[in-house]
């Protein structure tokens, strides 16, 4: 019986959701959490919990507890991953996103890194990407029209 009711208010929080409702279903996945603790209901949680800009901290936690629970499941990459986004870990959301698709093709994982666009490797690789060389080089060689 606590299995319906769990799944029942993870049904009700991601209608919610997909209605632009963040805080109905924040509430409805913290209640499904309270009764049942599973790592997709903490990834969307998390996802929830960093769109209303609440408790960041612990949402980037529940997050990456989620994902190492089932580092397998897209849905758990994806909310993952949007949730190390919004709290400002781009190049881990990155590696998020794409271990979600090695571990099989998703157009949602896919939509997201095309959002995100594929940045060149640099000039010099040795440099790191905000070295003067690189950003000075590239931008010359990018107005010029070779990279």
């Amino acid at each position: 019986m606590a299995l319906t009711v769990v799944e029942e208010l993870l049904k009700k929080g991601l209608a919610a959701l997909e209605h632009g409702h963040t805080y109905l279903a924040m509430t409805c996945l913290e209640q499904a959490m309270a009764t049942g603790k599973t790592p997709l209901i903490s990834s969307w949680l998390a996802y929830c919990m960093a769109l209303n800009r609440r408790d960041m901290e612990r949402a980037v936690l529940l997050a990456r507890e989620a994902l190492g629970a089932d580092p397998q499941d897209a849905d758990i990459c994806l909310n993952a991953g949007r949730t190390l986004l919004l709290a400002g870990f781009r190049e881990e959301a990155l590696r998020t996103f794409r271990s979600g698709l090695a571990a099989g093709r998703d157009e949602r994982l896919i939509a997201e890194l095309d959002r995100l666009g594929n940045r060149r490797q640099p000039l010099f690789a040795t440099l790191p990407r905000g070295h003067f060389l690189n950003r000075c080089f590239g931008l010359l060689l990018s107005r010029l029209g070779f990279r």
